[in-house]
């Protein structure tokens, strides 16, 4: 004969996954806060980051930590140019306030500053051998249109098919080698701030 259950039994098996539903919502609202943290960083000068941390209590803390390490490691990205590099630069401390071993972070954090600046000249590099390469095509071109229309003609580089589609394939290529780089960085720090 099956077992009768009192309303109670059935009420607590009901809410028993509620229960975990707002210690997920809890944890997830306490990552949120640590996101929102490196906002007031970014834009606040004086914000001192590892204060605000204090404030919360020390189960609280790892949370809002799990949150602001996270969209610190989403935004080591590659830079397009020098200011986006000096942003990238700047979040050192926002990541020394959620790391415990900082000695270990700064060797890790000089090497991916030097890959990235080492990026940006890359990326120079390449746009410039390519306007280079296709220099003498461009300079053609210009003159059959000049001799078509009468009137002196100046063409950019990137205005040539030929030139956007070298480019942006050497590009993925570039971009690729690096974000394999980036990707290794961030798995490093990751251990980092787990250990």
């Amino acid at each position: 004969m099956a077992e009768i259950r009192s309303a109670f039994e059935i009420a607590m098996e009901r809410t028993k996954d509620v229960e975990s539903d707002k210690e997920s919502l809890q944890i997830h609202e306490l990552k949120q806060k640590g996101k929102a943290l490196l906002s007031k960083f970014n834009e606040q000068s004086d914000f001192d980051l590892e204060k605000e941390l204090k404030r919360f209590s020390d189960q609280e803390r790892e949370h809002v930590r799990a949150g602001l390490f996270e969209v610190l490691t989403a935004t080591i990205t590659l830079p397009q140019d020098e200011n986006a590099l000096q942003r990238i630069k700047g979040l050192a401390p926002a990541f020394e306030a959620v790391i415990a071993d900082k000695k270990r972070f700064r060797m890790i954090w000089e090497q991916v500053t030097q890959m990235l600046e080492q990026y940006i000249q890359d990326r120079q590099n390449l746009i410039e051998q390519l306007r280079q390469q296709f220099e003498s095509r461009i300079r053609q071109r210009e003159q059959q249109l000049s001799q078509q229309t009468g009137q002196q003609i100046r063409l950019d580089p990137s205005q040539d098919p030929e030139f956007s589609q070298a480019l942006q394939q050497n590009m993925q290529h570039l971009q690729g080698q690096y974000t394999n780089a980036i990707d290794q960085a961030r798995e490093e720090l990751e251990r980092l701030f787990a250990g």
